[in-house]
Formats: structure tokens, C-alpha cells, sequence
């Protein structure tokens, strides 16, 4: 009897919990659930340059704070940024990699985000004043609790028609071009053999502001070198459109490429200031694109031309 009363004490708080436990289970917001979802958390950490004054910090500062109420949305007109918080790195542990001061900001969304880090003027503007003063950054955006799946898309690199793509070999640099027509002008010059390492190159004549680097812009460098005189570019049509260029002696061309990997993204020539020849081989698609005409056709290598059937004869 008494090692009954004893397992029947031992069961009665588990008894009297188990029927204190609510009998309704309380409704969850599903709009709640998907919103915490996509909030995004951005976090910015700076190395100020040591040369700055007191004063200049504390400007930066209050600026970089204004934000959170100065930063709308463009179509409701509402603050972007959900919460902003900031303060010095006070840490004893040595793994501040310089990075001295922190900014916690929080987004509805990615398209909030996006907008507020490449078009809301408010925040362009700081970003311009502020570059002077810092050294170095960290930039690091998360979903609570979202451990896996792909990174977000910057929004410049989005697809949008008439719009490609571009990046080097390593991928460091990232760019977009406007194409009125997906096709390529092959260039048989020396130059461009001497460049490349190839027989040719695949380009073709943009306005310069229809090319945007994206991503790794300060990865780009320069080589520079006098232009040949004579004919640039004999006539040659794609499409619907035409161009004749002529270049002069002793003005220079400009070829700018990935200081990492060299890949050649694309040459500005003094003698046409509001042009650009792109590299349209790097183009995502680009290797789809068919060739509809080809420039300094009298360098062309004396294989090129017949290399498609000699090569099927061979194999």
C-alpha cells in the first residue's frame, strides 16, 4: 500500500500540470510570421582614418543616425529603415579587425534594402560625404534565423530587357550593358590579337552610359596607350544601325580590365569621348550571340575563315 501512495503522489503534479496546460491553442498570425521572415538586418561596421578630427566623426555620426527618419520610401513616403541602432565597438576580445564603430539597421524587405542602398538620395549622399573618412567597412545582411540559400541579387544586376550582364573571370568585378542588338563585331586588329592572346576579339560600339559597373569597381585598372593612325573601323552595319570611325595619331585608348584576374571589360578612345567598346564575349549569353560583322578584316588570321570546316574535316 504504501508503494502504491507513493506512485500515486508522484503521479498527481504531473496529472494536475498536464490539465492546467490551455485547452485552446492560441492563433498565430501568419502575416506576422512572413513579415519576420523578410526582414532584413543590415549591419555596417566602419575603420574611421586616424587622421579625422573629433568633429568630423561626430557629423558623420549624427548624419548616419538623421537616417532613420530622413531616409522615405518613395511611394508611401514612410520611413525605410524599421529601427537603426549604433554605437563604438567596447569589446576586450582582439577580434575587431580595426573596425571600430557599428550601425544595426532593420528593413521590411529586400526591395527596401535595395532602394535605400543604390537610389534614395538622402542615403546616396551621405554614402559620397562619408567615403573620405573611412578606411575600411563591413557590410553584413541577415535574415533571422535563415541559415542557408542563395545570396540576394544586387538590384542593377536584375534582369531587364536590353540589359546583359558582365564579369571577369573571378567574378570581382560585375558590370551591365545596354545592347540595342545581341550580336558581336568581331576586331581582327594586332591590338586586340596582342591583348587578348586570341586571333580576335568580340565587342561592340555603346554610348559610355550605358555601361554600369557594378560591383568591384575599385578592382578596375587602367593601360593606356597611343592609338594607330589610319582607319579605326571600317563601315559596318548592325541591325538597323551603321558606324564609321576614324581614329587619329596619338590619341590614346584606354583598356580597362580586372586588376585580378585581367580579364579586358572594356576600351574608351579619347578620339570618341562619349563611346565605349565593350568586351561582348564576357556578357552572360554572350558565347549565343552570333557575329554579324567584324572590323580590320585585313589582319585577319589566314586560318580564321576556314577553321570551322577544317576542323570538321579533321575530326
Amino acid at each position: 500500500m504504501s508503494s502504491t501512495s507513493s506512485s500515486s503522489s508522484l503521479l498527481t503534479p504531473q496529472t494536475s500540470s498536464i490539465s492546467s496546460l490551455p485547452t485552446v491553442i492560441p492563433f498565430i498570425n501568419i502575416d506576422e510570421v512572413i513579415m519576420a521572415a523578410e526582414t532584413i538586418t543590415h549591419i555596417v561596421l566602419f575603420k574611421y582614418r586616424s587622421d579625422i578630427t573629433w568633429s568630423d566623426l561626430e557629423d558623420h555620426f549624427k548624419y548616419f543616425m538623421s537616417l532613420k527618419t530622413r531616409s522615405l520610401h518613395p511611394q508611401t513616403g514612410l520611413p525605410l529603415i524599421k529601427s537603426l541602432r549604433a554605437g563604438k565597438n567596447t569589446s576586450w576580445e582582439p577580434h575587431s579587425k580595426g573596425m571600430t564603430h557599428a550601425f544595426i539597421l532593420e528593413f521590411a524587405s529586400q526591395d527596401d534594402l535595395d532602394y535605400y542602398l543604390t537610389a534614395e538620395p538622402v542615403h546616396v549622399q551621405f554614402s559620397r560625404d562619408a567615403k573620405p573618412l573611412i578606411e575600411d567597412s563591413l557590410v553584413v545582411d541577415i535574415k533571422d534565423g535563415v541559415l542557408f540559400g542563395a545570396k540576394a541579387e544586387h538590384p542593377l544586376l536584375k534582369q531587364n530587357e536590353g540589359v546583359w550582364r558582365g564579369s571577369c573571370h573571378c567574378e570581382t568585378v560585375r558590370w551591365t550593358v545596354r545592347l540595342e542588338s545581341a550580336e558581336h563585331v568581331l576586331c581582327h586588329c594586332a591590338t586586340c590579337q596582342k591583348l587578348g592572346g586570341g586571333p580576335y576579339s568580340c565587342n561592340q560600339i555603346i554610348p559610355k552610359d550605358e555601361l554600369s559597373i557594378v560591383l568591384g569597381k575599385g578592382n578596375v585598372g587602367e593601360y593606356k596607350y597611343k592609338g594607330a593612325s589610319g582607319e579605326f573601323a571600317r563601315h559596318f552595319e548592325l541591325g538597323l544601325w551603321a558606324t564609321v570611325l576614324t581614329n587619329e595619331t596619338g590619341k590614346s585608348v584606354h583598356c580597362y580590365f580586372c586588376k585580378t584576374c585581367t580579364s579586358h571589360i572594356y576600351h574608351h578612345q579619347d578620339v570618341m569621348p562619349e563611346k565605349v567598346i565593350v568586351r561582348t564575349l564576357l556578357l552572360e549569353g554572350g558565347n549565343k550571340m552570333p557575329a554579324t560583322g567584324e572590323i580590320f578584316a585585313e589582319g585577319r588570321l589566314n586560318w580564321v575563315k576556314e577553321l570551322r570546316d577544317n576542323l570538321e574535316t579533321t575530326n
